[in-house]
């Protein structure tokens, strides 16, 4: 069927679905409030006139925004800073711009970020989601079909949508981490992890774990968040007990492996723990501390973001399966 023009309005949707303009607007701005069958009709109807949700992207659908979105969690990790700045190279040297967006794990400020984007009509985004558990379905993912913008993950999937994006293998990484422990001659381990319910966390303890096995290891486990607010507590609750000291801190990413170096050299017991950190700690290197962990190119890991990404802008129609790339990581001691 040929696509109407793109100054479609909620008004010609509503009439063509025989819905109010309220049920139409609430699909796109607060689609959990519509039913799944009204939401999907409007959807349909929506893609079909070439609909585009406000007047400066109406604009900007006739000729291209050359805009690349970047929503990432914190830009403070260099994880995601030496990424976004190679991916930021690659878009420059191919004419385009790109529009970045600090979501400080926030949902709410994700699906702005989101949605910002669909209105300037980007050509294409880059997520670093704020969740990984399987419960995490943010209902800005069923506009991207109906706007036409590749979405390609980064380091955080989204389970059960089947998107592209750029991967860590969390669980080979966590047996790499376990066998170089298991190897040492210390015995009592504290891993510190993020959110219990993150596949990343649980795939990373899990390939530690299993690795250990018939160690006979004293391990303990301490969960939060990505950035190390809601374990600091909990650490200094268990440092405090000296008998419960372990012997190494094992960060599961680079922010909490720095939190809790932190804590202990506020506690004066640094010198008296050994840490192995999965990802850069920050600044580590620049004081002449080099911590042992698995360490990932970020550079390589924005270069396949921007390869995929690009493919998706460039060749949409020649890409039937989802494209997803699995960067390994190296042992550095």
């Amino acid at each position: 069927m040929k696509k109407e023009n793109a100054n479609s309005t909620i008004i010609d949707i509503a009439r063509r679905a025989n819905v109010t303009n309220i049920t139409v607007s609430r699909v796109f701005n607060q689609p959990h409030l519509v039913k799944s069958e009204t939401r999907e009709k409007i959807l349909s109807i929506a893609k079909e006139l070439n609909y585009v949700p406000n007047a400066f992207a109406q604009g900007l659908k006739k000729n291209s925004s050359r805009i690349i979105g970047v929503v990432t969690s914190s830009t403070y990790n260099p994880f995601y800073s030496h990424l976004i700045q190679t991916v930021s190279r690659i878009a420059r040297n191919k004419g385009y711009q790109i529009m970045l967006f600090d979501t400080d794990d926030s949902e709410a400020a994700e699906k702005l970020a989101i949605q910002t984007l669909f209105s300037y009509q980007a050509c294409g985004i880059l997520l670093s989601a704020v969740r990984d558990d399987k419960a995490y379905s943010p209902a800005y993912l069923d506009l991207a079909d109906v706007y036409r913008i590749p979405l390609v993950l980064i380091d955080r999937d989204i389970y059960g949508k089947k998107l592209s994006g750029v991967f860590l293998n969390n669980i080979e990484i966590g047996v790499r981490a376990g066998r170089f422990l298991a190897e040492q001659p210390e015995q009592r381990l504290l891993i510190v992890g993020g959110p219990e319910d993150s596949e990343i966390t649980k795939d990373r303890t899990a390939g530690i774990m299993g690795a250990l096995i018939g160690n006979n290891k004293e391990v303990e486990i301490i969960y939060g968040d990505y950035k190390f607010d809601s374990q600091e507590q909990a650490l200094r609750n268990l440092l405090s007990d000296k008998e419960r000291w372990p012997q190494y801190i094992v960060g599961l990413n680079g922010i909490i492996t720095l939190g809790a170096m932190s804590i202990c050299n506020q506690l004066n017991i640094y010198n008296q723990i050994k840490f192995f950190s999965i990802d850069t700690p920050p600044y580590c290197e620049s004081y002449g501390q080099r911590i042992p962990g698995i360490y990932h190119n970020t550079v390589l890991l924005g270069e396949k973001a921007a390869e995929i990404l690009f493919k998706l802008i460039e060749k949409p129609k020649n890409m039937q399966a989802p494209l997803r790339e699995y960067v390994p990581g190296e042992l550095t001691v």
